[in-house]
């Protein structure tokens, strides 16, 4: 029933925007769902709403949002389809994802240690080689960034062991994405890939379908992860470029003022969620201690020089695109 229900949301949807499509250039107003599949105890759930309704407020009502959480419109995957198919969904996604839809350059941007801090994230999220590639993006893909600067935190793995040594993951399966960046950082590693849905890893974890997963402490509390496995190794491998990307089609339909809010507001947002995060971070550590889980450092250094491999194996990246990026991150 609730499958049956989403299919006529979304026909309902792609006929409204073949409606606006059809028409003027701009509409008066424009509803935009808003879909993620993580669940709506999760901090970047909470700050999008507040962000949309600011959005909402700011607009006088001619931007309005519907919430959907838990992939109630489906995968991340599906619901990218669907934005750049021009219905007004929008999206929360990350840097890797997008790299899939034209502009591979943007997978770097979320290779292991790229950025050193959260400072050097929002500079390069908004700087102008980024804004190069989300242009590209809109017109190769139909897809248009909002923003990337939701930051969620370093992310650290969590398992049935510790992993303080890049050999301490061979033959070790854990929950990895497939997504080309996450594959050629781990794999590499000798662990044992394995692909499961987000919304599936707490039951994988359960039932020893893996046996470690990877995240940023305020995911791992939102999905539960640190009930069924108890051992957290902090390695800060990635700090994942997120946030929300929508049908250009959609956009467009917006006015130019209008557009300027969305984009100031949900960048706004991102910075909103980066702070608290940071601030969230020694509060879930205590919380989660006295819960029983156990945390152990991780040798950073080895954990770099394992990993140093993956900014050669894009043969599709321009020469010099690692300088550039760095480049843009210091602001030098």
């Amino acid at each position: 029933m609730n499958r049956l229900i989403s299919s006529i949301r979304l026909l309902t949807a792609a006929a409204t925007v073949t409606t606006l499509l059809s028409g003027a250039a701009l509409a008066d107003d424009v509803t935009i769902r808003v879909t993620t599949v993580n669940p709506p105890t999760g901090e970047s759930w909470k700050e999008v709403m507040a962000t949309a309704e600011r959005v909402t407020q700011r607009t006088e009502g001619r931007v309005k949002f519907e919430g959907y959480p838990s992939g109630q419109l489906g995968t991340t995957t599906d619901s990218i389809e669907q934005a750049s198919q021009g219905l007004p969904i929008m999206t929360f996604t990350s840097a890797s994802f997008l790299a899939g839809f034209g502009v591979p350059e943007l997978s770097i941007v979320e290779g292991p240690f790229i950025v050193s801090n959260a400072e050097e994230g929002e500079r390069l999220a908004n700087s102008e080689l980024m804004q190069g590639f989300y242009d590209r993006l809109a017109e190769a893909s139909g897809l248009r960034v909002v923003a990337l600067n939701w930051f969620d935190g370093p992310r650290h793995m969590i398992g049935t062991a510790a992993y303080p040594t890049p050999d301490d993951l061979k033959g070790v399966r854990m929950r990895v994405p497939p997504v080309e960046t996450w594959l050629k950082t781990f794999e590499p590693m000798g662990v044992a890939a394995t692909t499961v849905e987000a919304a599936e890893v707490y039951s994988a974890l359960s039932q020893g379908v893996v046996t470690a997963a990877e995240a940023p402490l305020t995911g791992i509390r939102a999905s539960g992860w640190h009930e069924p496995v108890k051992e957290i190794t902090l390695t800060g491998h990635f700090n994942l470029f997120l946030g929300w990307v929508m049908s250009d089609a959609a956009f467009q339909q917006i006015s130019e003022a209008d557009r300027a809010i969305l984009l100031e507001e949900f960048r706004k947002g991102g910075q909103n969620l980066t702070k608290q995060s940071i601030d969230l971070e020694s509060g879930i550590r205590a919380e989660f201690e006295s819960k029983g889980v156990t945390f152990h450092e991780a040798d950073v250094e080895a954990y770099r020089a394992a990993t140093a491999g993956f900014y050669k194996s894009f043969p599709n990246w321009p020469e010099g695109l690692y300088e550039q990026v760095r480049a843009a991150a210091t602001g030098n």
